[in-house]
C-alpha cells in the first residue's frame, strides 16, 4: 500500500439539501469510505460543501472521482492534494458540520490533534469554514 493521502475541496450546492437529503448523503458516504479504508469530514453551511477525505490513494481518486460528478453540486475546486503524516479524522468514515441543524457539540470541541504545519492550515480551513456559515455545529453521527 502506498502512504497516507488527504484531498480537500469545496463546492457549491445546486440546490439546499434538507436534514433527510443530508443524512441519506452521510450513510452513503459512510457506506462507500468504510470499504476503501477513507476517512474525513464533511462541512455543509445550506449552500456550500468542504470535504476533506483521508486515506490510501487509489481509494482517495475513486472516491473524489465519483464526487466530482455528484449532481447535487458544482463548482468544485480542489484545495489541497497530497500526502499526509497521518489522518485527522481516523475515528470517523465521514464527520459531518451542519449549520442547518445546530447540536451541542462544536467543532472546538472534536479538535484533531496539530502535529505539522499542514495540520494546522487544515484547522485553519475549517474554522474559517464554519465562522462563514454561521453557527455551525458537529453533528456526532458516527
Amino acid at each position: 500500500m502506498a502512504g497516507l493521502h488527504h484531498l480537500i475541496y469545496q463546492s457549491t450546492a445546486v440546490l439546499p439539501l434538507s436534514g433527510a437529503e443530508l443524512s441519506r448523503l452521510l450513510i452513503q458516504s459512510r457506506t462507500h469510505n468504510d470499504e476503501a479504508g477513507v476517512t474525513g469530514m464533511l462541512l455543509y453551511d445550506g449552500s456550500r460543501f468542504l470535504q476533506v477525505l483521508e486515506g490510501p490513494p487509489d481509494s482517495i481518486d475513486a472516491i473524489f472521482g465519483r464526487i466530482r460528478f455528484d449532481c447535487r453540486h458544482t463548482e468544485v475546486e480542489v484545495l489541497a492534494n497530497g500526502p499526509v503524516a497521518q489522518r485527522q479524522f481516523g475515528n470517523w468514515s465521514m464527520g459531518l458540520v451542519n449549520h442547518i441543524e445546530s447540536p451541542v457539540i462544536g467543532i472546538d470541541d472534536v479538535q484533531p490533534t496539530l502535529l505539522t504545519v499542514q495540520d494546522a492550515g487544515l484547522c485553519m480551513l475549517l474554522h474559517d469554514f464554519q465562522r462563514h456559515a454561521g453557527n455551525a455545529r458537529l453533528q456526532t453521527l458516527f
